[in-house]
């Protein structure tokens, strides 16, 4: 198993398609061949992007998608409130007092209902251009979706016919140990958030699973690092003198804690995002942290945490 994967989160069909199609090429001939998406990313076309790039490459990559949330462009009965709203309240002002405002374009979260998930599969499947996934994962899910006999029974079946190959859970951290506790048969594939500052992954029990995946490792604690280094001369110096790192390069930074990330998740997969192809080619090459620029980064953020509860 790759020990990075790209993050297709950011990846939109139609009028973005050539700079996303990009993107997915540059991770490619970066050596990237774990690739995250889901039926929500793009509102349903971050698929179709991959879709139009991997199959020549399908034997060499692992394809991960997710079920369990619906994007609008899958809604097709809100669609046709959405349209029958606006069309009645153009009438006058008093269509307008008769009929309330369409609600706004939204996803739907917990489509953990048979036929949606079967629906689900089908779309990706069609849209990836692909007779498998090689792992499909529950998308926020909670333990009450879990629990459900004929969700693994499902899961199983889609195993037992091809489409799938593994299968587990893709949600927030405190909901994934409640499943692994619960139902751990549908989890033997685990993916959550994880950084530096809430190294989640460090504090997951010894549990028998086959594969633990994190991500969001950089966006959530960057900006608030490097206005701490540049705040304060004292960090920045040290900063500098223990990672060898100016606490002004945003990039390199960036690459120290996806390098932390991979040293911590020690035999799973980080998952990292970009819109910029330099970055994705920079990220490509990162190898685990060594263990004190490692300790550096969490002595700063330390005082970073300690300095911020000191001032609220």
């Amino acid at each position: 198993m790759p020990r990075l994967g790209f993050g297709c989160g950011d990846l939109y069909g139609a009028a973005s398609y050539a700079a996303s199609a990009r993107l997915v090429e540059t991770a490619l001939d970066s050596g990237i061949r774990y690739f995250d998406v889901a039926r929500l990313y793009g509102n349903g076309s971050a698929e179709s992007v991959l879709g139009s790039i991997l199959p020549r490459v399908r034997d060499q990559v692992v394809i991960v998608s997710k079920a369990g949330i619906l994007p609008y462009s899958m809604l097709r009965w809100t669609h046709f409130v959405r349209r029958a709203a606006k069309a009645a309240r153009m009438a006058g002002p008093l269509a307008r007092a008769l009929v309330p405002a369409p609600p706004p374009s939204a996803a739907r979260f917990g489509a953990f209902g048979l036929g949606d998930l079967a629906r689900s599969v089908a779309c990706s499947l069609k849209a990836l251009r692909t007779d498998y996934l090689d792992i499909l994962l529950l998308h926020e899910s909670s333990v009450t979706d879990a629990r459900r006999p004929e969700v693994l029974e499902f899961l199983e079946r889609l195993r037992s016919q091809g489409k799938i190959r593994r299968f587990g859970i893709a949600t927030h951290y405190p909901d994934t140990i409640e499943i692994v506790n619960a139902v751990p048969r549908i989890a033997p594939i685990v993916q959550f958030a994880s950084d530096a500052l809430n190294r989640n992954v460090s504090r997951l029990p010894v549990l028998h699973l086959d594969l633990v995946v994190t991500h969001s490792a950089v966006r959530p604690i960057l900006s608030r690092l490097i206005d701490h280094l540049t705040a304060d001369p004292a960090a920045a110096a040290r900063w500098t003198q223990r990672t060898g790192i100016a606490c002004a390069d945003r990039s390199k930074i960036a690459g120290l804690l996806l390098a932390d990330a991979i040293a911590a998740n020690t035999s799973g997969v980080v998952l990292f995002s970009s819109s910029r192809p330099e970055r994705i080619a920079e990220a490509a090459s990162t190898r685990p942290l060594d263990v004190e620029r490692s300790a550096a980064v969490r002595d700063e953020l330390a005082r970073m945490s300690g300095a911020s509860a000191s001032v609220s």
